[in-house]
């Protein structure tokens, strides 16, 4: 009786040894999370404006970051404040996409007003998308074409992005506080929103503005190669070398 008893716990132990490895395999496909950080030395208010891509987040209230969110906005606008040195919890949709715009101290905006004068720079994302029919892209960038009121870097974790086939590798990328530098990955410049070509800028935006000779604005990968984290990094108004 005792060895069949030892017999039937080895098995059990086995079956449970089998299942914990079948479940590791199965969750071979990990999403990809987002982080905001505040490195200025000033409190930030940052606001998350989602988009209205099927298949991902429609609520800003069921992402953790938010503290309030904007009336009139049907629930696709939301804000929060970091404090110097604080950072979000690490987010990207739970099980659904996660598209959308952040950007600093006031809500995306096409034109410059008395409060930001040189316009409004925003970072721009679609990040575990690969429900999407065809060959989908998890795509980020930052756009300066409505103008710059802040530095943003980005710093991603994993090294399988890309900015086209000339840059097929980058992992940091950030703009500078002029909003017509030209020739960085991942930066839309001033008035260019068609990254090496402009095509239906705001009428606010004067003509001609120069624009990349190639079209590197875009970081993106196979949506299917999902994983990591995306490090949004609020630098405030600061001098940055490229």
């Amino acid at each position: 009786m005792k060895n069949i008893l030892l017999a039937i716990i080895l098995t059990l132990s086995v079956w449970s040894c089998t299942e914990v490895k079948e479940e590791v395999i199965i969750e071979s496909t990990s999403p990809t999370t987002m982080t905001v950080y505040n490195h200025s030395k000033d409190t930030v208010l940052v606001y998350l404006t989602l988009g209205m891509t099927e298949g991902c987040v429609q609520n800003v209230n069921e992402v953790p970051w938010i503290e309030d969110t904007i009336a009139g906005q049907r629930g696709l606008q939301g804000t929060f404040v970091l404090m110097p040195g604080d950072s979000t919890l690490a987010y990207g949709g739970d099980s659904l996409g996660f598209n959308g715009v952040i950007s600093f101290n006031y809500a995306p905006d096409n034109c410059p007003s008395p409060s930001y004068t040189n316009g409004l720079n925003q970072f721009e994302f679609i990040i575990n998308n690969s429900f999407q029919a065809g060959n989908p892209q998890e795509t980020i960038d930052i756009s300066c074409v409505h103008g710059v009121n802040c530095v943003i870097r980005v710093n991603l974790s994993d090294s399988n992005w890309n900015a086209g086939p000339t840059i097929p590798m980058i992992q940091s990328f950030a703009n500078t506080m002029n909003k017509n530098f030209i020739g960085a990955a991942g930066i839309f410049p001033y008035g260019c929103d068609w990254c090496d070509s402009i095509h239906t800028p705001p009428s606010c935006i004067p003509l001609p503005q120069p624009h990349q000779k190639s079209a590197i604005c875009n970081i993106q990968r196979n949506a299917s190669n999902s994983g990591g984290t995306i490090k949004v990094i609020y630098l405030g108004r600061v001098e940055i070398l490229k």
